[in-house]
């Protein structure tokens, strides 16, 4: 079926496309669409990203037919699913088969190609990426044909298949690396910035997963870590991080002209409640939280050594400049891989997000904030804000060629390929 669009991502930061949206209902009516396209097809997954990897003046492919659990390697602990399967129903399907994803980013409304395709990740000093345990796909390439890449079939593609932004073809299943159902044991504190940053590499080492959110003007951040336990389940309180964030927008509307009582009123209220949370629970319902404040974002992957100050660099700027800044910034660390777009192909990196109100302007991000995020040898989130062009992508990433040429094979016609992507690719549509 085919419909009008007005398709727009999630934090309203791209204007409504002018193309139309199809949903396949399987296989040969997405080959179809594909065979008899006249201009550009992109497929969407959430539409969490916000650089311009979907809009077109043609066609959006929207894969919700596609969410099912295939067949399951109880020995392998592997599975087939369905690349238009939202996270958040996967997780419960796959614990009733006794299985989870080992890791998940901090929201799961993504569905299972969107957030591999762009390299969307959690934390975890020794966990990959989620895109890291796909051990197989399932496509249909540009020209409209069938396509296995796995361990036994075009096995030389598979990494650089893992994150392709949508451009070597629309991938319709995804065999993925599991592991057994299990609890974790999720604790969120308190504690003075400096403190925590002192010892976030040992609490990153320490602990399965690690992260920390630095609450702007305050001089208090919020670590949060999860381990795995084998205990019953404990009673979790209502999310009330939105609520949370709405009242640190509330002080920064009365307080911005006046930043050391915004402080002071901050530092008082995160201070006297020093533990936020100590709860136990499955492991997917714990790892990913709501975030229905909407915003839009920046984030860079950066080389372990530098990740932390880059990251200070950043908050002294915005606590100098940017007094309209209130969301928290977010630091993670990320397992290294072999994706050949992979941001952390080659070794970890400590990944650092800076948030704005989406009604606020964000473009200082890209003339304050993206520069120090490049000084300090930062590759872009492929799904949040980045100003990265080809041939700084071509420095980047040791594989972009590599994975040029294959892209080319793939898709020779450019069926696949928007303005935004054939200027990163270097390619004429």
């Amino acid at each position: 079926m085919q419909q009008a669009s007005n398709w727009q991502n999630w934090s309203g930061s791209i204007p409504p496309a002018k193309a139309r949206l199809a949903r396949p209902d399987d296989i040969d009516d997405l080959k179809k669409l594909l065979i008899n396209a006249t201009g550009p097809v992109r497929p969407v997954g959430s539409g969490h990203s916000s650089p311009h990897l979907v809009p077109n003046d043609h066609l959006i492919l929207q894969l919700d037919q596609f969410n099912h659990i295939g067949a399951i390697d109880t020995d392998k602990k592997r599975a087939w699913l369905g690349a238009g399967a939202r996270l958040h129903d996967l997780s419960p399907q796959l614990a009733d088969h006794g299985y989870a994803f080992r890791n998940l980013g901090d929201i799961d409304v993504q569905t299972l190609a969107g957030s591999t395709s762009t390299g969307t990740h959690g934390t975890g000093q020794s966990l990959q990426a989620l895109h890291g345990e796909i051990t197989g796909m399932r496509l249909v390439t540009g020209t409209g044909e069938t396509l296995e890449i796995s361990a036994q079939q075009n096995t030389d593609w598979l990494d650089g298949a893992r994150v392709a932004l949508g451009a070597l073809g629309v991938i319709t299943e995804m065999e993925v690396q599991l592991v057994e159902r299990h609890k974790l044991h999720r604790r969120m504190w308190a504690e003075k910035h400096d403190t925590l940053l002192a010892r976030a590499h040992s609490l990153w080492a320490e602990n399965r997963n690690f992260e920390f959110f630095y609450i702007p003007f305050s001089g208090y951040s919020f670590g949060l870590t999860h381990n795995i336990v084998e205990a019953d389940d404990t009673p979790r309180a209502p999310d009330t991080s939105d609520a949370e964030v709405m009242q640190l927008k509330s002080l920064r509307d009365w307080l911005s002209w006046l930043p050391a009582a915004r402080k002071y009123l901050l530092a008082r209220a995160i201070g006297n409640s020093p533990t936020a949370e100590d709860v136990i629970g499955e492991s997917w319902q714990l790892l990913s939280s709501q975030r229905n404040v909407l915003f839009n974002e920046m984030e860079y992957h950066l080389p372990v050594e530098t990740g932390l100050d880059a990251m200070e660099e950043i908050r002294h700027y915005i606590e100098r400049h940017r007094r309209d800044i209130f969301f928290p910034f977010e630091a993670r660390r990320t397992k290294g891989d072999n994706g050949w777009l992979s941001p952390f192909q080659g070794g970890e990196r400590i990944s650092i997000a800076v948030h704005c109100y989406h009604k606020d302007a964000y473009d200082f991000l890209f003339t304050h904030i993206e520069p120090i995020f490049q000084k300090h040898g930062g590759r872009p989130h492929w799904g949040k804000l980045n100003s990265l062009t080809h041939d700084k992508a071509q420095a980047l990433y040791p594989d972009f060629d590599k994975f040029k040429a294959l892209r080319h094979t793939l898709d020779p016609q450019g069926r696949l390929l928007n303005p935004y992507l054939a200027a990163l690719f270097g390619e004429q549509i």
